[in-house]
């Protein structure tokens, strides 16, 4: 399911903000559980999904895995969607509300192919391994490439599966690569527990040779948690 592209972010009543295109294909979803699957999660175990959309994933997993799973979003359409699947979502924006939450709220929170549409993507992170014990990130690897070859050859910003928006209307406002994202973690007080290469959802193996993880995969999925 991928989310409908909303206007760029604005601090009036018309803030719509689109939280990056989101493409929660099922293997993608598969993934994600297999990674809560890994920590032995049962019906207790508490789940926020930050920026959930629609509730796709939410859905997946509270009737894949019966996780207690809550959402938190900025489009109240969307909000109204969850509430019509039955799941428990309120309205809120990640660079804003996470705040609010206690320390360790959560076992996961989640966060996919969001990060590069916050305003302050290194202090989202740093909320997300507050509230919960671990967090799943996810984000379109700008270091693909596709995208460098984009860039060298056609001298414009790309368009992509991953990245669909033309430069003039796009949500996502900090692009970073996996290497990018690797330093943020170093340098932050954040553990990188595991991670995971994607190409067109599909998990890619490169015997952790970060040169070819930042060169061929599309999208970079994280375990993270406070150091």
């Amino acid at each position: 399911m991928r989310r409908t592209p909303e206007p760029e972010l604005m601090e009036s009543e018309a803030q719509a903000v689109s939280y990056a295109q989101a493409d929660f294909s099922e293997s993608n979803q598969i993934f994600i559980s297999n990674l809560l699957q890994q920590a032995s999660i049962n019906s207790e175990t508490k789940i926020l999904d930050v920026g959930c959309g629609d509730g796709s994933l939410l859905d997946y997993l509270i009737k894949k895995k019966n996780v207690d799973g809550r959402g938190l979003e900025i489009d109240q359409d969307k909000i109204r969607e969850c509430l019509a699947k039955g799941i428990s979502a309120i309205q809120g924006d990640a660079d804003i509300d996470l705040i609010d939450y206690p320390d360790k709220s959560f076992d996961y929170s989640i966060l996919t192919y969001t990060l590069q549409a916050t305003k302050r993507p290194k202090k989202v992170l740093e909320e997300l391994v507050r509230i919960s014990n671990k967090a799943i990130v996810s984000f379109p690897n700008f270091g693909y490439w596709k995208i460098r070859m984009s860039l060298l050859l056609n001298g414009k910003m790309p368009v992509s599966n991953e990245l669909s928006y033309s430069w003039h209307e796009t949500p996502n406002l900090h692009f970073c690569t996996i290497y990018d994202f690797i330093d943020l973690c170093e340098a932050t007080d954040i553990k990188i527990e595991k991670k995971v290469n994607l190409k067109k959802n599909i998990i890619q193996s490169y015997n952790n040779k970060q040169w070819f993880e930042n060169f061929f995969s599309d999208s970079g999925m994280f375990l993270i948690s406070k150091k």
